[in-house]
C-alpha cells in the first residue's frame, strides 16, 4: 500500500512528553487517502490534478507522466487498493471513482455524496469510508461495487477520515474542517467528538483556551494519529497573554493563528483522546522555522513530514524532541501550493505534490535529516506539462491569496489570505478585529464565492467599489502588510475564475418549489434585496438593530450579500447573530429584513429548503 498499516500504540513515539490517562492498547488502523500517494512495488505515483480533472500516473525516478486519466469534476484525494485499483474522490462531481493505473482508464464511479473529500480503507480493507464535506455526511462503501450507504450525518465540514480497529468493531475517526472537534462514528453508529483543544500546554498555556480549526489531515503514523489543523486566537482575548493587534505579527513570539499537529492516541474500544499537548512547531521569527497552513502529513522513523500551503516548505520534524523552542526542525523549500505528501518508506524518500504550479518536488529524507536545519531544497522538483483551463492571472491571484511568504502581503507569515479563507471559502469563525486603523469590530468571515466581479460593492458595509482596494485594505490593516508589489488585480481574476460555490445537496423537491414562491413573493420581500442571478441588488439597506461592541461593530447600512452557497455558510448575518436560518428568518431585532418573522412555521420550513438549494 502506498501508506503503510500502522498500529495506534499508547504513546509511543508520541509527539510530546505528555500522555493521556485514558488507557490504550494496540488499534490497527488502515490506510488513509491523499492528493498523491507512492504506488507500491510500481516505482510509481499516482497525484490528482484537480484544476484539469484528472490524475496522473508518474515514474517516480524521473518524475515525468506516464498517463494521465481523466475522473471529471474536481479529484481531491486518492487511495490504493491492495488490487492495485486506485479510488479517487471527485469533489464536485460527488462520486467516488474506480481508476486502473495499468490500463489508465476508470473502471467504475459512482454518486455517493456532496463534495466527497478524504477517504481511508478498514485495516483489512474489507470497506472504505469517505467523508463528505458538503453534506455534512461520512459514507461507507464497497471498494468493488461502489455501493454506498451512510454512517453519520450533521458533521461540520468532514474534511480527512481514518478507520481503526477490527473488522468486527471498527471504528471511523473524522476530523471536522471547521469546529475543532474529530469525530468517532463507532461499530454501532453511535456518534461522539473529541475537542482538538489542548488541555496542556506547558510552553504556552494560551494555546489551551484557543479554538481549534481548520482540521486537514488525519495520518495513522508513529504509533498514533496524526491531525494538522491550527490554534488560533479569533476573539482578541488579551488576558490569555500579550498579542499583536493584527494578524500578520506577533508580539513576544504570541502569534494569534498557530500550525500544530496533534496527536491522537485511540483507545481498545477505538475512543480518540489528545494525548498531552500539542505538537507546536512553526516559530513566526523570521527565522528558518515559519510554516503556515498545514494541510497534509506524512511519517518517516521518528520524523513527521507536514505539507505547508501557505508557506511552500515541508517541515520536517524530530519527534524525539518535545521542546518548541529547541525542537530539531527541518525546512525544504518545494513548489507552490503543497497540498500532499506521499513516502517510499522503502527508500527514505518524500515525494511532495504542488498543486498550484503543478509540481512534485522528490526529497531525500535521510540526507535531510542529517542537514543543518535551515532552508534547504529538494532532490529534485518536476513540472507536469498539463492544460491550464484558467488564466494565468487568475492562476497568479491564487499564489498571492495563499503566499504567507511575501513580506509586501504580511511580514511574519502567520497569515495568508487563505487562512480566512481557505478555497475561497471561509473558516466558520467570527472574528472580533481591533487595530490601529479598524475600531473594535465582530465579523463573521464571508465566503468568497460570493465576491466576483459583478457582486460588488464588497465588504459587509459595502465600502469597497473594487476587489482591489479592498484586498489592499486587507493586506495594510489587518495582515501587516504594506501591499507594495503586490499584483492586486490578479486576486479578484483568482476569485472570478476558480472560486467556485459548493454544490447544494439535494433537498425536498417539493418544500423548495413552495420556498421559492415564498421568497420571490412581494409578502415577504426577500427577493427585493436579493435580486438578480447572484441574489443581490448590490445595494445597501438598514437590516439590524444594534447589538454592538462599539460604534463600527454594528452600521446602519448593510451590503445585500449574495446567496450562493448559503446552506454551508451557517452562522449568519455580519456579526454571526443567527446561528441558523431558521433563526434569521424569526429574528424580532431584523425587523427591516423582509417580512419572514410572522410565517408559519411550515412557511419557514419550506423558505429554509429553497434557501439551502441555493
Amino acid at each position: 500500500m502506498s501508506i503503510a498499516r500502522v498500529a495506534v500504540l499508547a504513546c509511543a513515539l508520541a509527539l510530546t512528553s505528555a500522555c493521556s490517562s485514558t488507557p490504550q492498547a494496540t488499534v490497527p488502523a488502515g490506510s488513509v487517502g491523499a492528493s498523491i500517494a507512492f504506488l507500491s512495488g510500481k516505482n510509481q505515483l499516482a497525484v490528482v490534478n484537480p484544476d484539469q480533472g484528472s490524475i496522473s500516473i508518474v515514474n517516480a525516478d524521473s518524475l515525468a507522466i506516464l498517463s494521465t486519466v481523466d475522473v471529471g469534476g474536481e479529484p481531491r484525494a486518492l487511495l490504493e487498493l491492495a488490487s492495485g485499483k486506485i479510488l479517487v474522490t471527485n469533489s464536485r462531481g460527488g462520486e467516488i471513482v474506480l481508476v486502473d493505473p495499468v490500463s489508465a482508464s476508470v473502471v467504475k464511479r459512482k454518486t455517493i455524496c456532496d463534495g466527497p473529500s478524504g477517504l481511508a480503507a478498514s485495516p483489512d480493507e474489507s470497506f472504505v469510508v469517505v467523508a463528505c464535506e458538503w453534506d455534512g455526511s461520512v459514507v461507507k462503501v464497497d471498494p468493488s461495487s461502489l455501493d454506498a450507504s451512510v454512517l453519520a450525518t450533521g458533521l461540520a465540514r468532514p474534511r480527512a477520515v481514518a478507520v481503526v480497529g477490527n473488522a468486527k468493531a471498527p471504528s471511523v475517526i473524522v476530523s471536522e474542517f471547521t469546529g475543532g472537534n474529530v469525530v468517532r462514528i463507532a461499530a454501532d453508529g453511535t456518534v461522539s467528538r473529541v475537542s482538538l483543544v489542548p488541555t496542556s500546554a506547558p510552553y504556552r498555556d494560551a494555546l489551551t483556551k484557543m479554538t481549534g480549526n481548520l482540521a486537514a489531515a488525519l495520518v495513522p503514523a508513529n504509533g498514533n494519529l496524526l491531525v494538522a489543523y491550527e490554534l488560533v486566537n479569533h476573539t482578541g482575548d488579551a488576558s490569555l497573554e500579550k498579542i499583536a493587534g493584527d494578524y500578520g505579527s506577533v508580539t513576544d513570539g504570541n502569534p494569534k493563528i498557530n500550525p500544530v499537529i496533534g496527536s491522537l492516541g485511540i483507545a481498545a474500544d477505538g475512543t480518540p483522546t489528545l494525548s498531552g499537548d500539542t505538537l507546536l512547531y512553526s516559530i513566526f521569527d523570521g527565522g528558518s522555522r515559519v510554516f503556515n497552513g498545514p494541510v497534509a502529513v506524512a511519517s518517516w522513523s521518528h520524523y513527521e513530514i507536514v505539507a505547508n500551503i501557505s508557506t511552500n516548505n515541508v517541515a520536517m520534524i524530530d519527534t524525539n524532541q518535545s521542546d518548541p523552542k529547541t525542537r530539531a526542525v527541518g525546512n525544504i523549500s518545494v513548489g507552490a501550493g503543497p497540498s500532499g505528501v506521499a513516502v517510499d518508506q522503502a527508500h527514505g524518500l518524500a515525494y511532495v505534490d504542488n498543486a498550484f504550479d503543478g509540481s512534485i518536488s522528490k526529497i531525500d529524507l535521510a540526507k535531510s535529516a542529517t542537514l543543518p536545519h535551515g532552508p534547504t531544497q529538494p532532490l529534485q522538483t518536476q513540472i507536469r506539462t498539463l492544460s491550464q483551463p484558467f488564466s494565468a492571472s487568475a492562476r497568479a491571484g491564487r499564489k498571492i491569496f495563499y503566499d504567507a511568504s511575501n513580506t509586501h502581503v504580511t511580514p511574519s507569515g502567520v497569515v495568508a489570505c487563505a487562512t480566512c479563507h481557505p478555497g475561497g471559502a471561509d473558516d466558520g469563525l467570527i472574528w472580533f478585529i481591533e487595530t490601529t486603523n479598524i475600531p473594535l469590530k465582530r465579523r463573521r468571515t464571508p465566503s468568497l464565492w460570493n465576491a466576483h466581479t459583478a457582486t460588488a460593492p464588497f465588504h459587509w458595509n459595502g465600502q469597497y467599489k473594487v476587489m482591489d482596494d479592498l484586498a489592499e485594505a486587507t493586506i495594510t490593516d489587518l495582515m501587516a502588510g504594506d501591499g507594495l508589489l503586490v499584483d492586486l488585480p490578479s486576486v479578484q481574476a483568482y476569485i472570478d475564475e476558480m472560486v467556485q460555490p459548493p454544490v447544494a445537496p439535494a433537498g425536498d423537491a417539493n418544500a423548495i418549489a413552495r420556498g421559492k414562491i415564498l421568497f420571490e413573493s412581494a409578502d415577504t420581500q426577500c427577493s427585493t434585496c436579493h435580486s438578480g442571478a447572484d441574489f443581490t441588488d448590490d445595494q445597501l439597506h438598514a437590516v439590524l438593530n444594534p447589538m454592538s461592541l462599539s460604534a463600527d461593530d454594528s452600521f446602519s447600512t448593510a451590503n445585500t450579500p449574495a446567496l450562493h452557497g448559503l446552506f454551508l455558510r451557517a452562522p449568519y448575518f455580519h456579526d454571526g447573530r443567527s446561528p441558523s436560518l431558521k433563526d434569521l428568518l424569526t429574528r424580532t431585532d431584523a425587523s427591516a429584513h423582509g417580512k419572514t418573522s410572522q410565517l408559519a412555521s411550515s412557511d419557514v420550513s419550506d423558505l429554509v429548503a429553497y434557501l439551502n438549494s441555493l
